[in-house]
């Protein structure tokens, strides 16, 4: 009997009117529940996968009686998104496992009460709490983006086959994305009976060679048929307007090529700081894709002092067209979804939108849940034109329909973890056609690489629609069969040939196609549209093509040979430098061949007896480390009164703000961060009392130059006050030393006020670390308050932005929640 909308509400779901594919789906589920262990729900991003896992837990509530207890684990970025979908089943108690250690202990006991139906939690709480989760017995498990569990080795995967379940459920868009392995992990995850562990090879020899031998297709797709249930966007009938992917090639500046030559030929002397960027130089690949992206990701290319201008735009042939794309997107009225690999291009791509004055959202690794759910409520929210994301932070379970433009800046290994960022947008509750853009560069690495994986990708949609598993395993070997000096070579005849720019310009109105409104046209490409993208996109349309040769770009024979040609002209020049030294690297020495297994031998031997020593060096260290841990804890109170009294018989009285417990606001104000231009020790239009911000390190030691300088000039008092805290040992990481500077600059409308943030330490080696955004964070909390009570305005400079272990983003995320938007006026300079 076929599942109807009421019998669905009458379970209890409300608010939701699900869609045909979306009852077969849930009535699939519930005879997959009756008849064995677990399944997998394998449909296509975007296609309400949640909903129906939701309606499955209200059938086993409502019509079966059955209260569970659910566990349901997602990725933390998709958490809050659960939260909100389980509004449709108000049946349901929903415990939300999150928080520090002592949030947790207290919804343990909530648990431990029974008074929930369905805990939901992450992969990483899962794991790190899995001892109180595996004493109870769940009734059905279910993982979102389960492809976390391909790897049968992995810590997750191990610690959840522990667990007591029922039923397992595992949903992900992507459930083959490599090989037969992956698909066979999860087979085993659901139904270890069944497929079992010790019959992985087997299964992977047994259906190997599908090409010659058809009737397996058949037989393999009849037994995955009960596990596996498998729907695109092509094949239901759903209201998700048309998408349509384009491939832009671009060219690079002259200062692109003189590094990317530079990388190739492990040139240290083309960088300004040679010690500091060897051991950047040793991945070239990564490191060329970098170069495509922009060359200032590298230290010391970028012009000092820092300025931002055109040239961020003239350096990097990628930037520029990207500067074109979005003038046109924002003209017409577009809004869009920027993705990269690479947070470091993300923190270039977010200068570039201040220059130009374009509003912007950021989600990547580093921001915390509750900033990410701000951020993706803000760009839903309010007419934001750019959402930049990372692709593997924020390519998984969000929903951004707002936008209908994706733009990759580059290209993901992995095809599987483009779609699954093009699905952000492209997907129910879009009603506008989405366009998907790629930026490659012309005759580069991106090149070979997105060749490969549009091949990879059209292998996944062969073998999941047409059973062709033995694909996969000839792509593996055709891809092995290029060997990296190969991929390095491509394209360097056309590319390095000239030493000047191929930078073009290009016309973007007739290669995105037309647009009325802010809302793509759906229609064809165009066969002078087609001409634009140029030939190359015809390598997406084939399985490394074969008798016409191409196999996903191999370089040619003029790359070869211009890449020996660049090798004997850099080795020519190397020596030339070098004079009479002699070279270790050119000695070779032959050893006789009766000799070289001896050696090899005792070499071994020897390389064993020395990891075998560290190894136990290690142990007695990590004792030593942790018995003198359990000596000091009990110290640490008796160490703060005697801190404390050996202050007060020095007469030394703390400038330290004491700490606070002020909560931000969930939904803050928009107020944002003013930028100006000038000096932040003379603060800009300041009217009553001014606090000016700067972080210092805890070693007591008045720096030099930029910041300090600035303030030393002003004012001896703040050299004066750091000193001596730090000769007091007042310099906690999140401390702020806060006290007016007095000098003759003091204003009649008000006075200024200096905060050092106490956020880096330093080793006895004397090296720096970067910014702790902990400390950062705990200190800009003090300086709110402080700022509230004097009602003053809070005046700062880039915080971090020329320290190890930069995080722009981070730090302006903590500014704008703890200060711009808690109405404290706050200025950039």
């Amino acid at each position: 009997m076929k599942l109807t909308q009421g019998d669905t509400e009458s379970w209890g779901l409300r608010g939701i009117q699900l869609k045909p594919y979306q009852l077969d789906g849930v009535q699939w589920l519930s005879r997959c529940f009756h008849k064995q262990q677990g399944c997998i729900l394998g449909d296509e991003m975007g296609l309400g996968k949640t909903c129906q896992s939701i309606s499955l837990l209200l059938y086993l509530s409502g019509a079966l009686q059955n209260n569970g207890p659910f566990l349901v684990l997602s990725p933390l970025s998709v958490l809050e998104n659960w939260r909100k979908e389980f509004s449709i089943a108000p049946s349901l108690k929903v415990l939300v496992y999150k928080g520090d250690k002592a949030r947790r202990a207290e919804l343990q006991k909530e648990i431990n009460s029974h008074e929930f139906h369905v805990v939901l939690t992450t992969y990483e709480l899962c794991l790190k709490d899995a001892s109180f989760l595996r004493r109870w017995k769940w009734a059905v498990l279910v993982v979102d983006e389960a492809h976390r569990l391909k790897n049968p080795f992995s810590k997750l995967r191990q610690s959840m086959m522990e667990f007591s379940v029922t039923f397992r459920l595992l949903l992900t868009g992507t459930p083959i994305q490599n090989n037969l392995q992956e698909i066979y992990s999860l087979l085993n995850f659901i139904q270890p009976k069944t497929f079992k562990a010790e019959d992985t090879e087997k299964f992977i020899t047994s259906y190997c060679d599908l090409q010659h031998q058809p009737a397996l297709a058949a037989e393999l797709q009849e037994l995955l048929e009960p596990f596996l249930l498998r729907r695109v966007k092509g094949q239901v009938d759903i209201d998700v307007p048309h998408k349509q992917e384009l491939v832009i090639y671009h060219g690079i500046t002259a200062l692109q090529k003189k590094y990317y030559k530079a990388f190739l030929l492990k040139d240290h002397g083309a960088f300004q700081n040679e010690q500091r960027n060897k051991t950047r130089l040793l991945n070239i690949l990564i490191n060329l894709r970098k170069c495509v992206n922009h060359p200032y990701m590298f230290e010391g290319v970028e012009p000092e002092p820092f300025e931002m201008g055109e040239h961020l735009i003239e350096a990097s042939g990628k930037l520029s067209l990207l500067d074109n794309l979005l003038t046109f997107l924002l003209k017409e009225g577009h809004r869009v979804l920027l993705f990269s690999q690479m947070t470091r291009m993300l923190d270039i791509v977010q200068d570039y939108m201040e220059y130009r004055g374009y509003s912007y959202e950021r989600l990547d690794g580093s921001i915390r849940g509750e900033e990410r759910n701000l951020a993706v409520k803000n760009f839903s929210s309010n007419d934001i034109f750019a959402f930049l994301l990372s692709t593997k932070a924020g390519g998984v379970g969000l929903n951004l329909t707002a936008a209908d433009t994706v733009i990759f800046i580059d290209s993901d290994f992995n095809p599987h973890n483009d779609l699954q960022a093009a699905a952000r947008c492209h997907r129910i509750g879009q009603d506008r056609p989405v366009k998907v853009i790629r930026l490659i560069g012309r005759d580069t690495v991106e090149e070979i690489m997105y060749c490969r994986a549009a091949s990879k990708l059209n292998l996944t949609k062969t073998v999941m629609e047409d059973g062709r598993f033995s694909l996969l395993d000839q792509a593996q070997s055709a891809a092995a069969g290029l060997q990296l000096s190969e991929i390095l070579s491509f394209g360097m005849d056309k590319l390095l040939s000239s030493e000047e720019s191929s930078v073009d310009d290009v016309n973007l109105e007739k290669i995105l196609g037309p647009s009325r409104h802010g809302r793509w046209l759906d229609e064809d490409l165009t066969a002078s549209r087609r001409e634009c993208e140029g030939a190359e996109r015809s390598s997406s349309d084939h399985l490394y093509y074969f008798e016409g040769k191409d196999y996903s770009k191999v370089p040619s024979a003029a790359d070869q040979i211009y890449l020996q040609q660049l090798m004997k002209e850099h080795v020519a020049e190397f020596l030339g430098a070098a004079g009479s030294r002699t070279l270790r690297q050119s000695i070779t020495v032959q050893i006789p061949s009766n000799k070289r297994k001896y050696l090899t031998s005792q070499a071994t031997a020897k390389k064993s007896k020395v990891k075998q020593k560290s190894n136990k060096n290690k142990r007695t260290r990590l004792f030593s480390t942790k018995e003198k841990k359990s000596k000091e804890e009990p110290a640490e109170a008796s160490q703060c009164a005697c801190r404390m009294a050996w202050w007060q018989s020095c007469g030394y009285t703390t400038r330290s703000l004491p700490s606070t417990d002020s909560a931000c606001p969930t939904d803050p104000d928009t107020a944002d961060i003013h930028y100006v231009l000038g000096d932040v020790t003379h603060p800009h239009s300041a009217e009553g009392d001014a606090i000016i911000v700067h972080c210092v390190d805890d070693s007591g030691w008045w720096g030099t130059g930029g910041l300090f300088t600035a303030l030393e000039m002003r004012s001896d008092e703040p050299r004066k006050q750091y000193d001596l805290a730090g000769r007091m040992k007042d310099l906690d990481l999140g401390n702020v030393l806060f006290f007016p500077i007095d000098d003759k600059q003091s204003r009649s409308d008000g006075q200024d006020h200096l905060a050092l943030i106490v956020a880096q330490r330093r080793d006895k080696a004397n090296n720096l670390s970067g910014i702790h955004l902990s400390a950062l964070d705990k200190g800009l909390k003090k300086i709110y308050v402080a700022a509230k009570k004097s009602k003053a305005s809070v005046h700062l400079p880039r915080i971090g932005h020329s320290t190890k272990g930069f995080n722009w983003y981070g730090t302006e995320r903590l500014i704008r929640k703890h200060l711009a938007s808690r109405g404290v006026p706050t200025f950039m300079y």
